[in-house]
This record gives structure tokens, sequence and C-alpha cells, in this order.
């Protein structure tokens, strides 16, 4: 998920950033410098080494259970980050501070929000090491990241409220240009019609070496929705080695800023502002700082029963109490949109981590933007702050948790331990199929398992289904497998199901009527018999499940079968019997088979078109849902059986051909876990990954699931994704999101409510942006 942290300008003296006079205070000030002087003594003893815990007389560091960790002085959840008290922290995702966004360019969150990465890659990272620094002549650079930029232009998108803010904007970008003589950068303006166009360049001369180049941004060249777009430019390209690049650059900031225009030097990182060792709460946990009034924000979707958890602890530098904010807004009119207020937790100088657990179950289904901000008692503050991020407050990341209150506890018990596992992967299954009721009458079959099993929404992670498959048989998500089109190879290191479940005593057998799916790309590795149905020219489920069945009848317990059903692709072969059930009445349109076998020529259906072809599908998965009733009266009692779409179809929503475009229609799927004579009835909430369908499995059997797998039955917001060649997608159950390229981004209904999937037109900035940042 990305990090924000939105910045409102903080009240500070010396900075330049504060809009709050503090002369007043002057007098006060040399009153209460003796008092001051006392309180940094102090502090420099602890940094000589005097226990911090001692003094402050933590909670016994050996109790670890959650009601005692609560305020104690030990790590409160696991990660695998060190929480350093500067703002150059090694976990640092997207940064922002004084007043506005600060992208760290050297981090894969900061990369997330760069358009045409599948295009123009922005390379990894190159660590600048201290020799590469003293080569430079970049002494402060040392720790830092540096990001190689591919080709000439880059678009970014970041999520920035101008309303929220007050004075002037800015932009500034800190690089070092190769032969580039010049830059600029362009803003997706609003063009006062509800559309946009790129405003003029602001523009600048580059000088070779390290600098930074600040302009200010006109308001009216930003969106009030609150997703702003801009592209930074380059005349030309250069190649350094095999790379392709225009220049390096360490950050992009956008914000709030009172400082000049124009070139400026980039200053150095003054090591005497870095905290000493002592000074470092140094533990395993992922966490966040905020300084006085700064504030992070977190845009996201709210499930059912959802609760918002993090921990807090005062930073090091704090002097005084002061309070720790949470708020909360969804979209709504504009005199309905004020911020309400769900937490405010004092924070005191020298505690140690203290939990927040609030309840959201009153936002269920809406998406939210949360706000977490800190404010010291001014009424205590004598001094203005450092300039550099000294963080008064920390929080862990902030997680939703649902209170499933055993929701699945049934579910489980009846499912776990079986003595046979059925896996049914079926190409082209829709999911409103299975969850619409005027849709379900092609599958009486699959609509009585899922309403007697537990069901949900399953979501492609590409548009090929080559994605889905490689995550289910390998329990990891495709930013992992990297299987993204027809052709990939599944790598051997990864770790199969059929290998994952083998220790545990299960044999397993693949079964597939797909050439797309076999042995020859790795998709049948670890299992212990393999049939490739099509080589053996058959392609319909039934005769496909006819071999399986016969194979169950007379198999052991502990006996795994992997079926890839690919009946239901183009052309949709039907019967004349079927399609007098399904077709048009009276149709004499161009949808035929001949149709079907070349659908390019069917670009403009219309309206009597598009319900034909939908009659195809419909009466070719009615033969594929008639195989599978057959096939259930074959299996023997106790036999798990797993069904779910690797694609949707595309059925005239469009056109009549596939759109390849990340569409609701096409990644959206049903799953289903069922059990013959047993009853569960559940509908989970939220949508699924491929991998957690086959982690659930594994967990079911007793078997070992990845490091930080989740199942489905244990309710959290899995975030699923899907991209393509310059598309990015994520969907909740009512909304699916794409973005596209040069800045063009559709915010979808999914259609799982009968009705086709269609473009939102309305602002709605709060869900839109609460599904750009489910993208992983």
């Amino acid at each position: 998920m990305v990090r924000r942290y939105g910045v409102p300008p903080y009240a500070a003296f010396a900075s330049g950033y504060g809009l709050r006079p503090y002369a007043s205070r002057y007098v006060m000030m040399m009153c209460r410098f003796c008092c001051r002087s006392l309180a940094i003594f102090a502090v420099v003893l602890t940094c000589l080494g005097l226990s911090a815990c001692t003094a402050r007389k933590c909670p016994d560091l050996t109790q670890t259970s959650d009601e005692n960790r609560d305020n104690s002085c030990l790590p409160p959840v696991s990660g695998d980050g060190h929480l350093y008290e500067t703002w150059t922290q090694e976990n640092g995702n997207i940064h922002a501070y004084y007043g506005g966004l600060d992208f760290d360019v050297g981090s894969h969150e900061g990369a997330k929000y760069l358009e045409r990465k599948s295009v123009t890659p922005w390379l990894e990272p190159e660590y600048i090491s201290s020799e590469i620094a003293a080569e430079d002549a970049l002494g402060w650079a040392g720790g830092r990241y540096v990001r190689w930029l591919a080709s000439t232009s880059t678009t970014v998108h970041f999520p920035f409220y101008p309303e929220d803010w007050e004075g002037d904007l800015s932009v500034s970008i800190e690089l070092r240009p190769k032969i580039n003589p010049s830059m600029a950068v362009r803003f997706y303006k609003p063009d006062g019609t509800g559309g946009r166009v790129w405003s003029d360049p602001l523009t600048t001369d580059l000088t070779p070496g390290w600098h930074g180049y600040r302009w200010r941004v006109p308001r009216e060249y930003l969106a009030k929705d609150g997703m702003q777009i801009m592209r930074f430019s380059f005349p030309g390209t250069y190649f350094e080695g095999d790379n392709r690049v225009s220049s390096k650059i360490v950050n992009i900031r956008f914000g709030v800023t009172n400082n000049p225009v124009g070139k400026y030097t980039i200053q150095p990182v003054d090591d005497r502002n870095m905290p000493k060792s002592e000074r470092i709460l140094d533990q395993s946990l992922n966490a966040f700082g905020i300084q006085t009034g700064n504030r992070l924000e977190r845009f996201m979707f709210v499930p059912e029963n959802g609760r918002l958890r993090f921990y807090a602890a005062p930073g090091s530098w704090l002097d005084h109490p002061g309070k720790l904010k949470v708020e909360i807004m969804v979209d709504a009119d504009k005199q309905e949109q004020n911020r309400q207020i769900l937490s405010e937790l004092e924070i005191k100088p020298g505690e140690c981590w203290k939990l927040q657990d609030i309840d959201l179950s009153e936002y269920a289904h809406q998406a939210v933007r949360l706000m977490v901000s800190f404010q010291e008692d001014e009424s205590e503050v004598i001094f203005s702050k450092s300039r550099d991020f000294h963080p008064d407050v920390y929080i862990s990341e902030p997680e939703i948790r649902i209170n499933d209150e055993g929701i699945y506890d049934n579910a489980v018990k009846v499912f776990q331990q079986p003595k046979r596992v059925v896996i049914l992967a079926i190409d082209n299954l829709r999911a409103d199929r299975i969850w619409v009721e005027s849709k379900r009458r092609a599958t009486p079959v699959l609509s009585r398992m899922a309403d007697d099993g537990l069901t949900g929404i399953l979501m492609g992670e590409g548009i090929s289904l080559v994605s889905t498959t490689a995550s289910f048989l390998t329990s990891v998500p495709a930013d992992v497998h990297k299987v993204y089109a027809p052709g990939t190879h599944v790598r051997e290191v990864l770790t199969s199901i059929a290998e994952a479940a083998e220790p545990q005593g299960w044999r397993s057998h693949f079964y597939s009527t797909s050439g797309s799916i076999d042995s020859t790309r790795g998709f049948a590795q670890g299992f212990d018999t393999l049939q490739q149905l099509n080589k053996e020219n058959i392609y319909d489920a039934r005769s496909a499940l006819s071999e399986v069945g016969t194979a169950i009848a007379s198999s052991d317990e502990k006996s795994l079968y992997y079926v890839h059903l690919s009946e239901l692709r183009l052309p949709h072969r039907a019967s004349d019997e079927k399609m007098e059930l399904w077709g048009v009445p009276g149709y004499n349109g161009p949808v035929d088979m001949a149709a079907m076998q070349n659908i390019a020529v069917m670009r403009e259906p219309g309206t009597l078109d598009a319900k034909q072809f939908e009659a195809y599908y419909d009466a070719e998965l009615s033969s594929v849902d008639d195989a599978i009733g057959e096939f259930l009266g074959r299996i023997p009692d106790n036999t798990l059986v797993v069904v779910y779409g690797t694609h949707g179809c595309s059925l005239g929503e469009s056109t009549l051909g596939y759109e390849q475009g990340l569409t609701p229609w096409e990644l959206l799927m049903p799953f289903i876990f069922y059990m013959p004579g047993q009853q569960i009835g559940i509908r989970r909430d939220g949508i699924a990954k491929a991998s957690d369908l086959s982690i659930s499995i594994l967990d079911l059997i007793g078997a070992d699931m990845p490091a930080g797998a989740r199942t489905i039955f244990e309710l959290h917001d899995s975030r699923p994704s899907a991209q393509t060649e310059g598309l990015t997608a994520t969907a909740s159950m009512n909304d699916f999101y794409r973005i596209r390229r040069e800045g063009v981004d559709i915010l979808f209904t999914t259609g799982l409510d009968g009705t086709p999937a269609h473009e939102n037109s309305s602002p709605a900035p709060i869900k839109r942006q609460a599904l750009r940042e489910k993208i992983d």
C-alpha cells in the first residue's frame, strides 16, 4: 500500500515554513532558558548510556501477550525495518515533510506512482556507497538512493488536495543530468469543461552536477478532486553502459514552500543533527514518524466489522506531551464532508508503545480518507523545531483488522483434513454467473455449490490466464512469480502446491485441456502424474471430468487433483438443444459460429448481437455445469471440491471479443469451497487473490504455507491487483479502477449487481484514491 504524508505547514519560527508568528514569546524564551538547559543536560546524560526504560520504569519486558505488551517497550508487531529518528530512514517509502510530498525515488513504493514503467522502466536503484559518493564529490549522499531515469519523460500520479493548503505551491526536482541541456514540467490541469489538458511547461536550463530546481505551481494547474498528474521531460537520452538514461534523480517534492524558485544547491545532511546510537529506537518494526503539525494520510476501503489498529510511541526528541489525533472523511456533498474525529490519544515524553484500536464498523463498504496527526502542547513549546525531520511521535503501519467473531470456524471444521482434494480451474468463468440471481440460470449446479459452500469473488492478475493460474499453483502473487504472458516459464525455485503437499503424504495429479497450461512451461511442477488431455483430443469438460472421475474412484486417500478446463474459450460451441433454450428468439443477425472464430469482424455489436453472443456463452456454460453435476455424483465422501475461474469473458459490453483492457468482466471470477453433503452458506466479504485459495487448501491439509500467508478463512484485505502493458487495475466489491497511460483513470462499477460494468463519471476522489492505493 502506498504511504503518503500530507503535511500542512507547521508552527515554527526559524524554519521559514511557519504561518503563525512566535515573536510574542521572545521574553518567555529568555526566562525559561535555564530550565531548557537543564532539560538538555538530562538528555545528554541519557545519550551517555543511561537506560531509557530503566529511567521510565517501563513494564516488565518479559510480558509478551497482547494485553500485556500494549504499553510495553517491546516491539508490538514484527517487521523487517528499523525505526530511526531521521527522515532518511531505510524503510521510508514516500516521505513528505515541510508541507508536501517527497517521492523517495530509490524505493519500490516511491516508484509506484510512475506511469509507463513497463514501457520505459525505472531500473533498480543504485545505492550510493561512500566510494561512489567520494568519486562524485557527494559526501552528503552516503546512504541515499538514486534512481536512473530511463527515457525522456515520466508521468507521475499523486494525491494532493490544494484546498487543504495555504500559501504558495511549488515543485522541485533534485537531479544530476547527463547530456540534457534543459527540462520541462507539465501538469494535467482541468480545462473548465470537466476534461483535462496539459499545462504550459515550467522550464529550466540544466547545469552539470547535482542541483535542485524549483518552480511555483499555479493553483489552476491542480485538480480539486485530489488526483494530480505531473510529467517531467528531457530533450534527449544518453547511454551509460547498458543503461539508457537522461538523469539521475534523488527526489521529487511537491507542496507548500516559502523558498525562492530557480536553481538551488542541494544541502548536505548535517551529521551533527543525526541521532546518535543511544537515541535510536532500534527494533524490528516498520513505523513512520510524524512531526508536530504534520499528518499521515491513508485511503482505504473499510470491510465489514473493520477495525483500525496501530501502535504509537513518542520519539526521543519529544519534549512535551501532545495529542495524537485520528480523523476520517468519506465521499459526500461538500457541506457534509467535514472531518470526523475518531480518536485522540495523549502521548507523553518517555512513554512506551500504546495500542490504538478503533471501531470502523459504521463505515463498512465505504472508501475513507484517514488522517493521523500530532500536535504538541503549544503552551509548552519555547524554541522552534529544527529544520531536520525529527519526528515527535511514531506509529506502526496502520492496518485494518476484521473482527470475524468466529464466522469461519464451522467452515474450517467441515473442510479440515479432507480425504481427497479436487480443484476445478475453469477458464472464462464469470463472477456474475454465480453471484447474480438473474444470471445464475445457466449454472444450477455451480450456484448450488456456492449456496451450500463458501464462495467469494476472485480477481485475475493480468489479461492472460497464465498469471492467475501461476499464482494459484505457486501460492504467491504475480509480482513474485512474474508470469504475465503466455510462453513465460514458471521458475523452478518456486514451490508448487503439489510440492508443498507432498511432505504431508499427499500424491498429486495434473490434468489440463489447455495448450497454455502444461508441463512444458513448468505449470505441472511437482505433480506425481500428468495427463495433457488436449493432446489426446479431449477438450470438453464432460470427457475431461470422466477421465478424472475414473482415476478418483480407484485412488487412495490423500490424493490431490488439479483439473484445468478450457471449454469456455472462444469460439463458444453450443448444441442446437442448448441454443433453443438460450438463443435470442428469431435472431437472424451475424453472430454465429463463423463470426466467433473471427471475432474481429464484430467490433460494433448491436443490442441483439450482444445478447446472441451471450446466449452462446451461457449455452456452453450450461454444458460445463451439467458435466460438473455428473462428476459430483461420482466422487467419494469427504472430498473437498474447490472451483475457481482463471479468467472472465467479455460478452458484448464493449466489443464481442476480448477487450484486453483489464476490465471487470474479464478479471472478476467466482471461487467456491464445497464439501458434498455439507451446508456452510458463507459469502466472503471482499475480493481475493488466486494465491489466497491455494494457501487455504494447504492450511486445511496441514501443509506448510509461504511466510506471512493469509487464508480466505482469516478475514483480511488481500489487495488483489492486475496489470498488463501500461495498464494497472484493482477492485473493491462494488467498484473497479483502471489506470491507463497518459493520466487516463477510469472508475467502473463491477457489474456484480447484474448490470453491465460501466464507467462512473462522478468525481468520487476518496473512492478513486482508495482503489488506487490498493494496487501493490
